[in-house]
């Protein structure tokens, strides 16, 4: 039987070995993320052609915060849920948002890294004249 101080010893090998593997994924995000910049503006335009003119997926997106489920994004946006999951569907088969399923089965709705590295959000705001939470200003 593994004495107390072994199992502390493998045990802090192990955290040793996840902070290493953490350091090298943050490495290789921030790589990634100066990459996308360089190409920002070509990468915008593909924002541009899932967006379109369609104000209402940019308001959709920026509700979708990860606090949110359909039926509170609806709510936020005084838009009915069968209107608004369309949207989020198309958004997520773009790839710019996920799902995070939290207790009790709820699906929340948050942008994806894109978002920050390629500065999609901010885009939205000033191109549809839009709050952080898709509201008109």
């Amino acid at each position: 039987m593994p004495s107390k101080k072994d199992t502390t010893d493998r045990d802090q090998q192990i955290l040793n070995r996840l902070a290493n593997l953490q350091h090298k994924v943050d490495s290789i995000e921030q790589t990634n993320a100066f990459a996308l910049r360089a190409d920002a503006e070509k990468h915008l335009g593909s924002v541009r052609k899932v967006f379109g003119k369609s104000r209402r997926m940019a308001q959709v997106y920026l509700a979708a915060n990860g606090d949110r489920t359909v039926g509170e994004i609806a709510e936020l946006l005084d838009m009915k849920p069968p209107n608004v999951s369309p949207s989020l569907k198309r958004l997520q088969e773009e790839g710019l948002l996920e799902v995070s399923e939290v207790g009790g089965g709820s699906h929340y709705y948050v942008k994806t890294p894109l978002d920050r590295t390629i500065r999609i959000s901010k885009y939205l705001r000033e191109t549809y004249n839009l709050t952080d939470d898709g509201l008109p200003v």
